[in-house]
């Protein structure tokens, strides 16, 4: 069955192929809902310190999408296509507390090709913060 949703923009930003089966890769990026990293940046010839949060969410109808639990990830409920939302919350680490500075979101369309799962990103809105390149490294493990 698919899980599509209505609201997936009709251009999408990025296209790639991932080169694991689709239900394999659903499940790795299910995996990163709820995920933290941090890393220092450079802003304005300061070093600060920022924690980046994952959350991602599943097509739950064809209009709204929700979180994933385990019945969605066994092997043959979801099947051809299936929508993601991925927010990527970025807090600055400063004295007293954490600021935000980003909050970006993006839509993924995982696309079963038997062998490999071809990934659509969208990013919704536009704007200064993380674009579907740094989306795309994400996903593959590689951002800086």
């Amino acid at each position: 069955m698919r899980r599509i949703c209505y609201r997936f923009p009709q251009r999408v930003d990025l296209s790639f192929a991932m080169g694991m089966p689709f239900n394999e890769t659903l499940r790795y990026i299910a995996d990163m809902d709820g995920q933290e990293s941090t890393k220092t940046t450079t802003n304005t010839s300061k070093q600060e310190l920022v924690r980046v949060k994952t959350k991602v969410e599943i097509a739950l109808d064809r209009a709204t999408f929700g979180e994933i639990t385990d019945d969605v990830l066994r092997a043959g409920v979801i099947t051809e296509a299936v929508d993601l939302k991925c927010s990527v919350l970025a807090l600055a680490l400063r004295g007293g507390g954490k600021v935000p500075i980003a909050n970006d979101v993006f839509f993924l369309r995982l696309t079963d090709q038997v062998s490999r799962t071809d990934i659509d990103i969208a990013k919704e809105g536009s704007g200064e913060g993380l674009d579907a390149l740094d989306m795309k490294n994400i996903l593959l493990g590689t951002a800086k």
